[in-house]
């Protein structure tokens, strides 16, 4: 097991059944566009990569046949097939897999995802590659992430900032970056599309479980960054609470037959 793997058991693993019941990650403009784009058939096999509290599982629950969602935190998974459980969805497996090496067979599933997870990954690239090669020629691959701006000084100064609130962050890419990444997968980006995503960080806090000196850290951090920073993440006090946003990449590819 990997230093980053361990890395993001120990940050989800305590906070799992937090994330598989908040209801923030159900409620994404990206997602429901994800949904219209990747345009999911009743037969379809589908894989969610990383699938976290399971949010992304279960809007596509309805709209296909069966669906894989692996992750590598156990207890994220167990959480996530509790509340399917709870909402009556039969049709998703929960299985435990690394998104760089996944154990299933080429050409396996008509429609591979990750959702909001993919900056956890030591080795992006190799994730998209492998993304692509479980989906068969003709599927669909599709992928929604954090993104940085594409000058350097600023996306370091919020990669760094990310890894404060969270250590188990690998790297949070640019546009170019997902795109350069799916174009060496072998995929044809057939839409790319970005959204801003609101975000309190009081609540983006509490799942976090970072000290007070560090919240504090960061909390300044967050209103007293560079003018490139602000403007990438637009902090405001808004009654009495920091809120902010965070650009999300949504990228749908389509594999060559």
């Amino acid at each position: 097991m990997s230093e980053q793997v361990t890395s993001v058991q120990q940050q989800f693993g305590p906070n799992a059944e937090r994330y598989a019941r908040a209801s923030y990650f159900g409620k994404q403009d990206s997602l429901d566009e994800l949904i219209r784009v990747a345009n999911p058939q009743p037969h379809w096999r589908m894989l969610d990569v990383a699938t976290g509290g399971g949010h992304c599982a279960f809007a596509f629950s309805p709209l296909v046949s069966h669906i894989t969602a692996t992750d590598v935190t156990p207890q994220m998974l167990n959480a996530a097939s509790v509340v399917a459980q709870e909402r009556g969805l039969a049709n998703i497996t929960f299985e435990p897999a690394d998104a760089e090496n996944l154990p299933y067979p080429d050409a396996q599933f008509d429609l591979v995802v990750c959702r909001i997870a993919a900056h956890h990954f030591s080795d992006p690239g190799q994730a998209v590659l492998e993304m692509a090669r479980v989906c068969q020629p003709g599927g669909v691959v599709g992928l929604i992430d954090p993104i940085v701006p594409s000058q350097r000084s600023f996306a370091d100064e919020i990669n760094a900032w990310e890894l404060v609130r969270d250590p188990s962050t690998a790297s949070v890419l640019t546009v170019n970056g997902w795109s350069s990444l799916f174009c060496a997968a072998g995929l044809d980006a057939i839409h790319i599309n970005t959204f801003e995503i609101p975000l309190d960080f009081e609540d983006l806090i509490s799942r976090s479980s970072r000290d007070d000196e560090t919240v504090a850290q960061l909390r300044a951090g967050l209103l007293g960054g560079s003018d490139g920073m602000c403007e990438w993440l637009k902090p405001e006090i808004k009654e009495g609470r920091l809120v902010f946003v965070w650009p999300q990449v949504l990228v749908v590819g389509k594999k060559g037959g």
